[in-house]
């Protein structure tokens, strides 16, 4: 599945506080315009009363079961309406439609993850409006403990690894013109410190700048981490081989061609291929050890 870069970044620059219109009962038939909000309900034990979802919704696998309602921005209303559904779970990309949901009487909660503390704001308010308050207060409890192994003895020591994250690029370019990176104040941002990493991005601008070769050159990182997503949710405007494009090697030839930096020169350009690397959800413990592994490649991560 091939998606648009201002779409991929859209969905991943999340705000600061969540919002949730009035429920009357616990929910029967949800419609969830967010896959991270899908594995979210997923994991609360609300899977059978999902009424649908978006064609990027694909984790858990029972999610790709489901009735597809359309893509990020992209669905009908009538459709939604004629689902009769009494709850829809979508991120502030959807704050445009909350006005007409409002007029409609159609019940949301909007949900925002732009650090951790907010990603685990989200679980609770799911549990608090689905009547799984007990599940979701034990996956908040499994997501600090995980982050808490995944972070032990990261941050000994003075001196941290300067580390460049690539959230999308277009992969269907011989080489690398240009990409977005995540910036500083974002969950990747708070994930690397716990990592015992620093952002190479400097700080101030869009969350998720672009850049050149030649940006990338000026912040010369020591490590460059490239975010791929997978073979069924990835960046590409034209058709692709795809067993080319996921050829780890190739991917790390072309950060290596496109500027001379301390992470070319080194070998410590890193390609992590998998949706779950792009969502915070409940599984984001799982970008802190893989983060840590990577920063500190000499200690053993907890599993």
């Amino acid at each position: 599945m091939r998606i648009s870069t201002k779409v991929r970044i859209s969905a991943l620059i999340l705000a600061a506080t969540l919002f949730t219109s009035p429920l009357a009962a616990a929910p029967n038939r949800i419609v969830s315009l967010t896959p991270v909000g899908t594995e979210i309900l997923f994991a609360l034990g609300q899977g059978d009363r999902i009424a649908a979802v978006t064609e990027f919704c694909d984790t858990p696998e029972e999610a790709r079961l489901k009735p597809q309602i359309g893509g990020f921005a992209a669905f009908g209303l009538e459709s939604l309406l004629a689902m009769e559904t009494d709850l829809v779970v979508m991120q502030d990309i959807h704050a445009q439609f909350a006005p007409q949901f409002e007029q409609l009487g159609i019940p949301y909660v909007m949900l925002r993850q732009s650090t951790l503390e907010e990603v685990l704001a989200s679980i609770e308010e799911l549990g608090l409006v689905c009547d799984a308050s007990q599940e979701a207060s034990e996956m908040m409890g499994k997501l600090r403990r995980e982050i808490s192994r995944a972070a032990e003895g990261t941050t000994e020591g003075s001196e941290r690894t300067r580390v460049l994250m690539c959230v999308s690029r277009e992969l269907s370019e011989p080489s690398i013109s240009a990409f977005y990176a995540a910036g500083r104040g974002t969950f990747y941002d708070e994930l690397l410190e716990l990592a015992g990493g620093v952002n190479a991005v400097p700080p101030g601008g869009s969350p998720y700048p672009m850049l050149s070769p030649e940006g990338l050159a000026k912040v010369d990182p020591d490590v460059i981490i490239d975010l791929v997503g997978d073979r069924g949710y990835y960046h590409s405007m034209e058709p692709v081989d795809e067993d080319l494009v996921f050829d780890t090697e190739r991917l790390k030839r072309q950060w290596v061609d496109s500027a001379d930096t301390r992470a070319a020169r080194d070998g410590r350009v890193h390609v992590l291929e998998g949706t779950v690397f792009l969502r915070p959800g409940p599984e984001m413990w799982r970008i802190l050890r893989a983060l840590a592994e990577i920063v500190h490649p000499e200690r053993e991560v907890s599993r």
